[in-house]
């Protein structure tokens, strides 16, 4: 069974062959395309679970500080959870409660991780980000994270 230090070295071998990648203080590693950012991190979940127990979460905000509403969270709650691959989530602004940031996440077991996946889903989650955050500021507001 792999431990998160050699799963996050894999990971970030594989990602490096295709982007230009660095990591940030909490070791998760940034990759940046076009409008969009990604962190991709690497966690264990659960100890007991004969080496399926650990977790490669790959993360793009679309939006920071949204005003929250009940608009937008039903806009969450359907239509951001009708993706094959990935979904919408919002998270608690560090803040002001007021305010939520919006994000495109996907999570891939490592257990039998490869390049060809990892790669494959990084894309999708940059890419969906990239294409959404400029059609869901003009409704939610926020700010996307080339505006920050």
């Amino acid at each position: 069974m792999p431990t998160v230090d050699q799963v996050k070295n894999k990971v970030l071998r594989m990602l490096s062959s295709q982007f230009d990648v660095r990591t940030d203080s909490d070791g998760d590693i940034v990759i940046k395309h076009e409008s969009a950012i990604c962190w991709v991190g690497v966690t264990q979940w659960n100890n007991n679970n004969e080496g399926r127990d650990i977790v490669v979460t790959v993360t793009a905000p679309m939006l920071w500080e949204v005003k929250r509403s009940p608009k937008l969270f039903e806009y969450v709650a359907t239509q951001g959870q009708k993706y094959m691959i990935g979904r919408m989530a919002c998270n608690d602004h560090k803040d002001d409660p007021s305010l939520t940031n919006l994000f495109f996440e996907y999570n891939l077991l490592a257990d039998n991780l490869d390049e060809p996946e990892l790669i494959n889903a990084t894309l999708l989650v940059l890419s969906t980000a990239n294409d959404l955050d400029d059609e869901l500021q003009k409704v939610y507001g926020g700010k996307r994270t080339s505006d920050l």
